[in-house]
């Protein structure tokens, strides 16, 4: 098919997929050898032609990435429309304090008084659309983490702190990954496994696979998924966690590793395998792959190191790496050195867009906290923060954090990549 049939599928699929499934008939003795919309089947008569040519314009000048900054080859995007956020909420790697800081000006507005301990792990940080934050912490004095949430006023303080009930995790545990639903009423979380506190010398077994947990905020029920991927890797990490905007789909990516795994999207060795994976929160939990898959790696995307899912699921938008890996001149490289953040169709798995491309450089020495790359979407998916601690050691500190405005980045505080957590 040529792009604009692609485009055109894609968004009569979101169309599809936004009507609600109680108000269809089903249907009678389906020929299973349909798998396409039948207007994209070639028709003889030169009306007919006309007539679809003349859809096919008027509908992709109304699609995304189609107007102004598209270039030659139809995948550059702007990434951003209108002003970003006023604020956004951030954790430093080496900082015991969660701030809101101001989008233009990078200040410190407020701090967040959760009682972060600064040995007991870096926060996690997300944002429901409806201006819900949610914060992930080990507490001053405690060995379990556990969750808060907050809003922001209109001039940027913090209002409503309180932990969210059923929320703290087990010894042991704590959320690598972390995602509300547009309404804040879910919270879904990718669990990690670590020893609380080892004994100098003593051997232990590997960590157990991640898991997904998604806990009701107003009840603090949860519901769990893991196992079920094990031919894949023997290791699995949880990368990043998305939702639609109806809450009735929890999209993950996750990672396999042949080996051990250095942070929740690399591999330390061996095979890595990358999927991307729906999961039905109305399900009552169940295995990883019990969902659809949506997209994995390949030729055209062979590192795929973040993906959230768009609000009505017709895209997803990911940071994806190609090229060669770049070491330094005493230590390799420990993935691909170009990224890319595209936007890529479900219903075709073909990129759309480009929002922004950069060199990485060597990649020898990376923040993992869990994530040395990250993505944030704000509450509607328009505007993207994109986070890179990359070569983070003495002499190599080019880590960078901003937004994406028009194919560049507009630099972020702090600007160094030693960015824990952060949200808007």
């Amino acid at each position: 098919m040529t792009t604009t049939e692609d485009r055109l599928a894609d968004a009569l699929a979101a169309a599809a997929r936004a009507v609600p499934q109680e108000t269809l008939r089903p249907l009678t003795a389906p020929d299973p050898r349909r798998h396409r919309p039948a207007w994209l089947v070639p028709v003889a008569a030169a009306t007919a032609v006309a007539l679809v040519v003349g859809l096919a314009v008027a509908v992709s000048s109304l699609l995304p990435g189609s107007g102004q900054g598209a270039g030659s080859s139809g995948l550059s995007g702007t990434g951003s429309t209108g002003a970003p956020p006023r604020y956004y909420v951030e954790a430093d790697i080496s900082s015991d304090k969660v701030v809101v800081r101001g989008t233009a000006s990078g200040a410190v507005i407020a701090t967040v008084p959760v009682p972060v301990a600064h040995d007991g792990g870096n926060p996690a940080i997300t944002a429901a659309s409806n201006g819900t934050f949610f914060v992930a912490a080990f507490a001053r004095r405690t060995s379990d983490e556990r969750i808060y949430r907050f809003r922001l006023t209109a001039a940027g303080q913090v209002t409503g702190f309180a932990p969210v009930p059923g929320s703290v995790l087990s010894a042991g545990q704590q959320a690598d990954a972390l995602a509300a639903s547009p309404d804040g009423s879910q919270l879904a979380l990718g669990i990690s496994f670590f020893v609380p506190h080892p004994k100098p010398g003593k051997i232990y077994p590997p960590a157990p696979p991640d898991q997904i947990v998604a806990i009701d905020t107003a009840t603090g029920m949860k519901t769990v998924w893991r196992g079920g991927t094990s031919t894949l890797g023997r290791g699995f990490s949880v990368a990043s966690l998305s939702w639609t905007a109806d809450g009735r789909e929890l999209v993950f990516l996750g990672q396999w590793c042949g080996g051990f795994a250095l942070s929740s999207e690399a591999c330390g060795n061996g095979r890595r395998t990358a999927q991307v994976r729906t999961l039905d929160p109305a399900s009552g939990g169940g295995p990883l792959d019990s969902g659809q898959l949506l997209l994995g790696q390949s030729a055209r995307l062979p590192y795929i190191a973040q993906a959230l899912i768009s609000p009505d699921g017709s895209t997803i938008t990911a940071i994806v790496l190609t090229g060669p890996v770049t070491g330094s001149d005493y230590v390799s490289g420990t993935v691909p050195s170009r990224v890319s953040v595209r936007r890529i169709s479900v219903a075709t798995g073909r990129p759309l867009s480009v929002l922004y491309r950069r060199d990485l450089g060597s990649t020898a020495m990376v923040n993992g906290v869990p994530d040395f790359l990250a993505l944030h979407a704000d509450g509607v998916g328009q505007h993207w923060m994109l986070v890179g601690g990359i070569s983070a050691g003495p002499g190599y500190d080019r880590g960078f954090n901003g937004w994406i405005d028009d194919g560049r980045l507009a630099p972020l505080k702090p600007v160094n990549g030693r960015i824990a957590a952060e949200a808007w």
